[in-house]
């Protein structure tokens, strides 16, 4: 059976644009009307503070949501256990490799569901100002590729509001109806279109906003793996760090 990546605990943290100088005596302060921001999902309790939402509606619930990401045993097995710093063989991140933006990033495994499960986990943005033609950037990875169970990512908008209505079941998408991007939709385990097994940066340019002026919303990452969980056939788990809003 494929193993399944364990779990530690998430979180998030944004990085501003400062004070720029400009010239000897004068300083010019950024645009606080460009809503760009970025986000290295560095501590979760930091991200939620900041306005992130995190919802698994993953059909049987796991254990786990949206966390940290965390060590595991790189001796061709896992180790069978909660796995942290205690453990001499543990390394950072995936296997040996630290995260795109340093040593953290934010994760999601098969543990989202239970059993043989229908995982839909959110994580999803603070309310931002966003209009067709904003570009949405990223890096992403799952364990290995080829890979024992294949992952899944989408990234969706609300075209209504600026609420995080996602539904309640494996299957509802609430406001989240526009899909901007579907990562290994085919569930392929290796090749050009499966989940890539290093991390890989993705730009998504943003569509479907009605109208031609900025209006409030958010964006989300939606890990959606059919027939996932500990027992499914798909599913081990993925990571996404350096996430970048850049309004145009």
């Amino acid at each position: 059976m494929k193993n399944k990546l364990l779990l530690f605990s998430l979180g998030i943290a944004v990085a501003f644009s400062g004070l720029v100088s400009c010239g000897k005596t004068e300083t010019a302060v950024a645009d606080k009307n460009d809503p760009s921001f970025k986000e290295d999902f560095d501590a979760i309790s930091k991200s939620v503070s900041k306005g992130w939402v995190v919802a698994n509606n993953s059909k049987p619930i796991g254990t786990a949501g949206w966390v940290d990401g965390f060590y595991y045993l790189s001796q061709n097995h896992m180790y069978d256990g909660k796995i942290g710093p205690s453990n001499p063989y543990n390394f950072e991140g995936f296997e040996g490799y630290v995260s795109e933006s340093g040593n953290e990033f934010a994760m999601a495994t098969a543990n989202s569901g239970h059993g043989r499960a229908t995982i839909s986990n959110w994580l999803i943005s603070p309310v931002v100002e966003v209009k067709n033609g904003d570009i949405i950037t990223f890096y992403t990875r799952t364990a290995s590729n080829p890979a024992d169970g294949a992952d899944r990512l989408q990234v969706r908008i609300n075209t209504v509001n600026s609420s995080a209505d996602v539904g309640r079941e494996a299957t509802s998408v609430g406001n989240f109806s526009e899909v901007l991007l579907d990562l290994n939709p085919g569930y392929a385990l290796e090749g050009d279109d499966s989940y890539p097994g290093d991390w890989t940066p993705y730009e998504v340019v943003v569509s479907g906003m009605p109208g031609s002026t900025a209006k409030k919303s958010r964006i989300a990452f939606r890990y959606f793996v059919e027939d996932g969980g500990p027992q499914g056939s798909n599913s081990i788990g993925i990571g996404i760090d350096k996430f970048s809003f850049r309004s145009r």
